[in-house]
């Protein structure tokens, strides 16, 4: 949502200077938007031309916010397996960090990009979606 968000500042400011809308403005958009890049999120803007240009044009603004901002939904994770003692373990957050626990009366939910990042294999969990 953060990147969309950047692409579609930077398309605004630059479209409204004449109104036109032609490659030259494309690659003037596409170069501000690496300009303003951290080096995080360069690479990822490097790679993504036409995401970019549908993002940046107004008539295709909105389908391809439809198509590219991911909307990360929330998921209870439950390990697949039970232990030696027939317990189900669930993933939650201990200390900031994510970590498999027993269940207790509140579950803690996360996106599946949480999971990644924490270091957990999204495939060995049953998830639950939340509101």
């Amino acid at each position: 949502e953060a990147e969309y968000q950047k692409i579609v500042d930077i398309a605004d400011q630059e479209l409204n200077k004449t109104g036109l809308i032609a490659l030259i403005k494309l690659q003037r958009i596409y170069e501000r938007v690496q300009e303003s890049a951290s080096s995080k999120e360069h690479n990822h803007f490097r790679d993504m031309n036409q995401e970019l240009a549908l993002i940046a044009l107004p008539k295709s603004r909105d389908w391809a916010h439809e198509q590219f901002v991911e909307k990360e939904k929330n998921y209870i994770w439950k390990y697949k397996k039970t232990d030696e003692d027939g317990d189900t373990w669930y993933l939650e957050k201990d200390s900031g960090l994510i970590v498999p626990g027993l269940p207790s009366k509140t579950f803690d939910s996360f996106t599946e990009k949480e999971v990644i990042e924490a270091g957990y294999n999204p495939d060995m969990y049953d998830k639950k979606e939340v509101e």
